[in-house]
């Protein structure tokens, strides 16, 4: 029996969107800047692989964007 992707480390593309609501484009952004995880599995000498999300860096980002929209309400 497979676990639910809430418990999971890391997790694809198509669960990292419905559980967080990030589109491709903002998955694709926030990796490249490096402010979220993720790894590309694929074979020697393949084109395409699965890329997986850990799911931690994403709660930690978020959580981080959380605080300085608090920070910045107070502030106001």
């Amino acid at each position: 029996m497979e676990k639910p992707y809430t418990q999971n480390k890391w997790a694809r593309e198509k669960q990292i969107t419905e559980r967080f609501g990030l589109s491709h484009m903002i998955l694709f952004n926030l990796r490249k800047a490096g402010k979220i995880r993720s790894v590309s599995l694929k074979g020697e000498g393949k084109r395409y692989g699965a890329r997986l999300f850990n799911v931690a860096s994403i709660e930690a980002f978020l959580a981080s964007q959380e605080a300085l929209e608090t920070s910045d309400s107070l502030n106001a």
